[in-house]
């Protein structure tokens, strides 16, 4: 997407209790140390901040 804005770094936008559970289960799978959920929940950002918010995270987003 040519148009979308770009950001290093992920936060959860204001209202949207998308972001906010996928954020929740990226954390709790970071502080388990599960890194296949992780991943999984990395993945789901980076699709639902494209898909829903119009914003591209950059490769390796914290």
């Amino acid at each position: 997407m040519a148009d979308a804005a770009t950001t290093r770094r992920f936060t959860p936008v204001p209202g949207c209790t998308r972001c906010t559970h996928l954020n929740t289960a990226r954390r709790h799978a970071a502080a388990t140390r599960d890194h296949s959920a992780e991943t999984d929940a990395r993945v789901l950002i980076r699709q639902h901040m494209r898909g829903a918010h119009g914003t591209e995270l950059e490769e390796g987003w914290v």
